[in-house]
């Protein structure tokens, strides 16, 4: 006999009902592409040991991605479906700003691996630091000072299951709802923090931009092989959006900026330290 001690059917989770709806209803795995590459950190370490505090990974993932989408503009893109239009066929809709997704991870008892996703405008534009001071208000934020997670968490907290996830899949069929809650195109994500040395996964976006753990790898440089610091950077993308080659194009303008990044980003925003240099890590 079956022993019914050994198992439960945990309670009905409002949160996990909604990363349900989101997952079975708009991702399609068939679809999409990935690109995965391995990317030489010593210009970025370079920078972020030159300066009190230090911009993150994630801020200068997110600089490289800004520059790439404004290059590439036909990365700039999503497919845009109006359900309630039975004869309207699926448009593109090209956003007019470099704006990117970051996914943020939240401590909610009962409800683990509840994340949402705030949306950085112009990160283009943006400088490395301003870029970092966003990201910091992201990691520390709650419903009083987040109006994304406020309005995300409100939704599913109060409205019934049914109209909560009418509500969340509402921006994927409206492209002024796109803009305000889900940004442009890419959506960034990392497990580094966790040890993770890399993940390949699709996303709701049409873009997905992920990387894993920073450590010393050999890298080949001329005829020595050198330990440096190294990042495994992977592109998941559309391809309805953009064929093999234009993606290829736009993955490696990001990978360049990386690992050109004194040049690339380089701003005179930020303070440059006067005491020794802060050790890498």
């Amino acid at each position: 006999m079956a022993d019914f001690t050994s198992y439960e059917i945990e309670a009905s989770n409002k949160f996990f009902q909604a990363n349900r709806s989101i997952v079975e209803y708009e991702i399609r795995p068939g679809n999409t592409v990935t690109f995965f590459s391995e990317v030489d950190l010593s210009q970025v370490e370079r920078m972020r040991a030159a300066v009190l505090e230090r911009p993150s990974y994630t801020a200068f993932v997110a600089k490289a991605v800004g520059l790439a989408l404004q290059e590439f503009g036909y990365a700039n893109r999503r497919i845009c479906r109006r359900a309630w239009l039975p004869f309207f066929a699926p448009r593109l809709q090209r956003f007019h700003t470099c704006d990117v997704a970051i996914a943020s991870e939240r401590d909610i008892p009962g409800a683990e691996g509840v994340a949402f996703a705030d949306v950085l405008r112009n990160a283009d534009r943006l400088s490395l630091e301003e870029i970092t001071e966003w990201l910091r208000h992201l990691a520390n934020c709650d419903v009083s000072n987040n109006q994304q997670w406020s309005a995300f968490s409100k939704v599913v907290r109060r409205l019934p299951h049914w109209l909560a996830m009418l509500c969340i899949r509402l921006p994927y069929f409206f492209p002024g709802l796109w803009v305000k809650y889900r940004g442009g195109p890419v959506l960034i994500s990392s497990p580094a923090k966790y040890g993770v040395d890399g993940v390949v996964a699709t996303w709701s976006w049409p873009l997905g931009v992920s990387f894993g753990l920073v450590k010393q790898r050999a890298v080949v440089r001329g005829d020595q092989i050198l330990p440096c610091p190294t990042f495994l950077l992977t592109l998941n993308f559309d391809r309805r959006i953009m064929a093999g080659a234009q993606g290829a194009h736009f993955f490696k303008r990001i990978v360049n900026a990386l690992e050109h990044a004194e040049t690339e980003m380089a701003a005179p925003g930020l303070r440059e330290v006067q005491s020794p240099a802060i050790p890498t890590g």
